[in-house]
């Protein structure tokens, strides 16, 4: 049986084709796995090392790359940790340049985008512009008329679902609404008045991904989208756009609810992603819910809801059990830290800062690189870099001014080491990109009356998940999570 994954990138683990495959060898029926090399199982160092050299020989499957060498059943495997780390690095480096090319796609107004805007389609003779789209842009122009008159998003979408008109979706597929279809939607609505796209001009990097690797995007403030004007024929003029934002409550990208966990959260019945929904809870920003029972109704799957704070609240309890480490643990990773950081033979406390001052240089370009590809926030980043910038100066005046002398360095060294561990481990839910390296998926259950609601946490590289059930929804310091099977006492 041959298995293929064309057009879908090698750093996902949702591909048909491996899908199919795990699907497989869970059933029984593959005793053999053979791909050309490493890079075919994939381009995640963490995962595929986990699929070639834990999954597969667990289930007695034997995993061959041709052209690196690698048989789970050979007699050395040594390099294939290295292998897997250069895979991901190649495709770390082609992300790099892709995103590159289409900045400058952007900032010539020509349109990036896999699919146009609802109300418009991408001209025959060139792809990177966009055209009307005429039973579409009327059902746009009415939408803005509506709006700058004071109607809202929900009433909208409901008077376009009585008309049977087609939502974005449907229209694009050549499909026709139906009961169990997908419709309008308050949201869809909203998505729709705020795209300035409808004036005439490109706005382009709405959306960033937080790494290269994760599914997650998070919003762009509107000061560093990619606008060029005039770039293909207005649906709405400005004075209508302008109206129907003010009637709308809010400003789009305004102390807006940013779904974090976007693509990680599914539906235990349908497997669907959960998408997040309004609440009236004050101390909670959003629900998360299932994305069939948004879209139709209880008759195509059940809500599933679950307050966003309280499921960040247990993916952090989750990531701390994980990262729980020993007093013997600790000292081990602070004491290869320490050698790492420090030079060879020991030296000085001169020594030891020269070690800080390269590594905070070190640090300074990684901060740099994760900016421009998008994985650190900017507020973030300059508070980072200021720090990082202050740190230098002390050291350099340091260096100057504090005659050598043993020992010192390496206990000033360890002193912020600990600081840094401490942080880290107290609360590594909030960091998103930590978040999503550990965390594979989380499956949410529906609860059943006064039954407890069930929640999967898939953790990656054999860290310990497990399955919890929420027995007591409240506030995050209140809510009641049980393990199952009960934690270890001790």
């Amino acid at each position: 049986m041959t298995l293929g994954d064309d057009g879908v990138s090698g750093t996902s683990f949702q591909r048909p084709g491996l899908r199919r495959l795990l699907e497989d060898v869970e059933a029984g029926r593959v005793d053999l796995v053979l791909t050309k090399d490493l890079s075919r199982l994939g381009r995640d160092y963490i995962r595929t090392g986990e699929l070639a050299e834990v999954y597969f020989p667990s289930r007695h499957v034997r995993y061959i790359a041709v052209n690196d060498g690698f048989d789970t059943q050979g007699p050395d495997n040594g390099l294939a940790p290295f292998q897997h780390v250069v895979n991901e690095m190649y495709a770390r480096d082609a992300s790099k340049k892709i995103r590159s090319a289409l900045a400058v796609r952007r900032a010539q107004g020509r349109y990036v985008g896999s699919l146009a805007p609802y109300g418009y389609r991408k001209d025959p003779v060139d792809k990177n512009r966009l055209l009307p789209d005429p039973p579409a842009a009327a059902v746009v122009e009415e939408v803005f008329a509506w709006a700058a008159e004071g109607v809202g998003p929900g009433e909208i979408a409901r008077r376009l679902n009585g008309r049977g008109v087609a939502c974005p979706a449907l229209h694009r597929s050549g499909g026709r609404p139906g009961p169990e279809g997908p419709v309008w939607t308050g949201s869809t609505v909203s998505k729709l008045l705020a795209n300035p796209t409808y004036l005439g001009c490109t706005a382009q990097g709405r959306t960033r991904k937080l790494s290269f690797k994760a599914g997650v995007r998070e919003a762009v403030p509107r000061g560093e989208w990619a606008v060029v004007e005039g770039t293909h024929p207005a649906l709405v003029d400005r004075e209508t756009f302008a109206a129907a934002a003010r009637r709308r409550k809010g400003r789009p990208g305004e102390g807006r609810f940013q779904n974090q966990l976007a693509g990680l959260v599914l539906c235990g019945d349908c497997g669907g992603a959960m998408v997040s929904a309004g609440t009236r809870r004050k101390d909670s920003p959003a629900v998360l819910v299932c994305r069939c029972y948004k879209r139709a109704g209880p008759a195509a799957c059940g809500s599933h809801a679950i307050h966003y704070p309280v499921l960040r609240a247990l993916l952090d309890r989750v990531l701390r059990r994980a990262l729980t480490l020993t007093a013997e643990e600790r000292e081990n990773l602070l004491s290869g830290l320490v050698r790492r950081a420090l030079p060879e033979g020991g030296g000085g406390e001169r020594a030891a800062w020269k070690a800080e001052l390269a590594r905070l240089e070190g640090l300074e370009g990684e901060l740099w690189e994760s900016r421009l590809l998008g994985e650190l926030e900017e507020g973030r980043f300059h508070a980072l870099l200021d720090r990082c910038r202050a740190r230098r100066q002390t050291i350099t005046q340091k260096l100057e001014s504090v005659p050598p002398s043993e020992g010192e360095g390496e206990a000033a060294l360890r002193s912020a080491l600990e600081v840094a561990l401490d942080q880290v481990l107290a609360s590594p839910g909030e960091d998103p990109v930590l978040l999503l390296a550990l965390v594979k998926g989380v499956t949410v259950g529906e609860r059943q009356g006064d039954r407890p609601q069930p929640v999967t946490v898939d953790m990656a590289a054999d860290l310990p998940g497990g399955e919890w059930v929420l027995e007591r929804s409240g506030p995050m310091d209140r809510s009641v999570w049980k393990v199952l099977p009960p934690e270890p006492e001790g």
